[in-house]
């Protein structure tokens, strides 16, 4: 009888240190993932994730873990796979609020406007003061012709902090999109002299309200920023090449259409943005 109760101290013993070594060993599979976040060593990173969700599959942590494995997927590219991910981790917690706004911005990445206005629409009603989702909503509203639903964002937005840069930025497009470009030339003016570093997207927005007042100097100003700051992107030489068309300078608006599309918009499509 002795002989069997020291068997199964030893059995009990034998099976807390197996499960103390198992916990360290996630543990540190983790931390090993963190430091490499850090770095900004993604292949790394989603290495330990994934060794560490090996390691205990039933952790109450893992929906963490499976949001920041889908992240470091999505700085990969691998957006199929971070997009499962974030699905994945979302059936686990449903009303994660940072992960709803992750898969939100990765649809956003996609071009899937109306699955991330969706998602946007969750964090909303969880959380009614959360500018970032406010401001997207309203964005992508605008997108989808929704003028109402736009407003009514921006009413919001301006109640929650009519001073944050998401607002005045929200009032900068809904003035574009209303016709209003004196209005919204003044808001985006605003944002840029409250950013250490103008955003393209700002800058990109005001040139194109300078061109519809025709204040040509200004717009070009603007453009060459933007260029400074994306120099591939095919949609700035199409806003300077409608600069030099206000310009009839026809030389250089066939340069800008034809750098256009050796950046990947098509000539079809050039004209279209130019009307």
């Amino acid at each position: 009888m002795k002989k069997l109760l020291v068997l199964l101290i030893f059995c009990v013993g034998s099976l807390a240190a197996s499960s103390v070594d198992a916990q360290s060993l996630y543990l540190s599979y983790i931390d090993s993932a963190d430091v490499n976040i850090r770095a900004k060593n993604w292949l790394q990173a989603e290495r330990y994730l994934l060794m560490a969700l090996k390691q205990e599959p039933a952790n109450n942590n893992n929906s963490l873990l499976i949001s920041n494995l889908a992240t470091v997927q999505r700085y990969q590219r691998k957006y199929g796979e971070a997009l499962k991910n974030y699905d994945v981790a979302l059936a686990m917690t449903p009303k994660a609020v940072t992960l709803l706004k992750n898969r939100a911005s990765l649809y956003l990445e996609l071009d899937s406007l109306s699955r991330a206005y969706m998602d946007y629409e969750k964090v909303i009603l969880l959380d009614g003061e959360d500018i970032e989702a406010r401001y997207y909503h309203g964005l992508i509203a605008l997108r989808k012709a929704q003028i109402d639903v736009a407003k009514a964002d921006v009413n919001d937005l301006e109640r929650i902090n009519k001073y944050s840069p998401y607002t005045i930025e929200a009032q900068g497009v809904l003035q574009k999109t209303l016709g209003n470009y004196d209005e919204a030339i003044e808001r985006f003016t605003s944002l840029i002299k409250m950013q250490s570093k103008p955003a393209y997207q700002t800058l990109v927005n005001r040139a194109e309200c300078y061109l519809e007042v025709k204040r040509l100097s200004d717009a070009e100003n603007d453009i060459k920023k933007a260029l400074l700051m994306e120099p591939a992107e095919p949609y700035l030489y199409v806003l300077r090449a409608r600069l030099n068309k206000l310009r009839f300078n026809e030389r250089d608006k066939e340069r800008d259409l034809q750098l256009a599309e050796k950046y990947g918009i098509s000539r079809k499509m050039a004209l279209i943005f130019m009307k």
